[in-house]
């Protein structure tokens, strides 16, 4: 199956903090062969983290190398120079992986005014839309690339405290299904894919539990049929979108349960 999925020489950004889901990704396509660069606006990647995927290269030289660049990605500036830096680092720019997942609750309140949303719209909606304008001059000129949105979807009707996050997130549904048809012509996909359950998203959800296991009982309780979406999972699918195999999938949106 790895030799099916070779990404050698492809170079993959990924934008966002750190999380299981994230670092899942970097190991996945790593082992496959791809360097991976990390944009890290709240300086949640580990030193630690980077070393141990370099560390693993010396001992398998098919594996793919990690940098961290951490950036505030205040300014449109700021945005330039971090996709500029990250095509610098291993020498170009293939794929694009948007990881600014909402985890915390974002209830709507009917007798205020909405806490935080000109935030939320600038981190999760307008930086992934000015990151992809500036990737995509890069994978243009190229003739190729790979364009991944993840986010995360309420996973039962019975949880209804993602709306905000919902709301904001979701614009990046119909962008990625239009901006498909258009990168179409330089031979770039756009996908986006949703996931239920994470480690993170649960933690958030239930700050006060003491471990994954007591929330997931917790949330269990409200719909039994919950189950968390692994992380080998959501790597694995992202691993294909990215790899030959996955040229003819574009504009699509993936549900991971």
């Amino acid at each position: 199956m790895e030799n099916s999925l070779n990404l050698h020489q492809r170079v993959a950004l990924i934008a966002g903090p750190m999380s299981s889901t994230v670092s899942s990704i970097v190991m996945g396509l790593t082992r496959l062969g791809a360097d991976c660069v990390l944009l890290d606006p709240d300086k949640t990647v580990a030193p630690a983290f980077i070393n141990q995927i370099n560390d693993s290269r010396e001992i398998n030289d098919r594996y793919g190398r990690a940098n961290v660049i951490q950036n505030a990605l205040k300014t449109q500036d700021d945005l330039k120079d971090a996709v500029g830096r990250a095509a610098q680092t291993f020498g170009g720019l293939d794929i694009y992986i948007d990881a600014f997942m909402i985890q915390q609750p974002t209830p709507i309140s009917f007798d205020k005014m909405f806490d935080g949303l000109d935030g939320m719209l600038e981190r999760n909606l307008k930086t992934p839309l000015m990151l992809t304008q500036n990737v995509l001059a890069y994978m243009k000129a190229r003739k190729k690339g790979r364009v991944i949105f993840l986010m995360n979807e309420s996973p039962s009707s019975k949880i209804k405290d993602d709306v905000l996050g919902t709301g904001v997130r979701s614009g990046l549904l119909q962008f990625a299904s239009a901006l498909s048809k258009q990168t179409a012509d330089f031979n770039v996909t756009v996908n986006s894919m949703s996931v239920a359950l994470t480690e993170e998203y649960i933690l958030a959800h239930d700050p006060e539990s003491k471990s994954i296991k007591e929330a997931m009982e917790k949330m269990k309780a409200l719909d039994p049929s919950l189950k968390i979406t692994e992380p080998d999972k959501i790597s694995q699918t992202v691993s294909f979108l990215v790899s030959p195999m996955g040229a003819t999938m574009n504009g699509q949106h993936f549900r991971l349960s």
